[in-house]
């Protein structure tokens, strides 16, 4: 019994290394009509988001001390007010996005399943071909090291 602690705290650990960006990206399409998700799917995920972000409001106005002195700590160049002072929302938002989880496999297994089709190669080729040709597609970046020099 001892142990059931320590075991869950080493898997959350192991889940928790390997980032979150693909669970973000998940509740994301969960809500996202281009996703080829239903309202089936949209319309749970959608009300269980919005009640988490509504319910991190105010922890968002109880932390605010704490995500002010993390706001300073970093540095200039890349801080960011929403993203410190609205982190439990956004955490929460998506926690919340998760509702339509269930309700996407009974979709997928019901309705996407049997009726997406499958690419072909020269499909997948081209597909490939066009991420490869795209650099930083998904997440612009703007390079602040090493500084650029100024004139004068």
């Amino acid at each position: 019994m001892a142990r059931r602690p320590l075991r869950f705290a080493v898997l959350l650990g192991g889940l928790l290394a390997g980032g979150c960006a693909p669970l973000v990206r998940y509740t994301n399409d969960l809500v996202d009509s281009t996703s080829g998700r239903t309202w089936f799917t949209r319309v749970p995920a959608g009300i269980g988001g919005t009640f988490g972000f509504v319910v991190g409001v105010p922890i968002d106005i109880v932390a605010s001390p704490v995500s002010w002195a993390v706001y300073r700590s970093q540095p200039k160049e890349t801080r960011d007010v929403m993203s410190v002072f609205l982190f439990p929302s956004f955490l929460l938002w998506q926690v919340g996005t998760l509702v339509g989880s269930p309700f996407d496999l009974v979709e997928w297994a019901v309705w996407r399943s049997w009726n997406e089709r499958a690419i072909t190669p020269e499909e997948r080729e081209a597909i490939e071909r066009a991420w490869d040709e795209q650099e930083y597609s998904e997440y612009p970046v703007e390079p602040v090291y090493p500084p650029t020099a100024t004139s004068g």
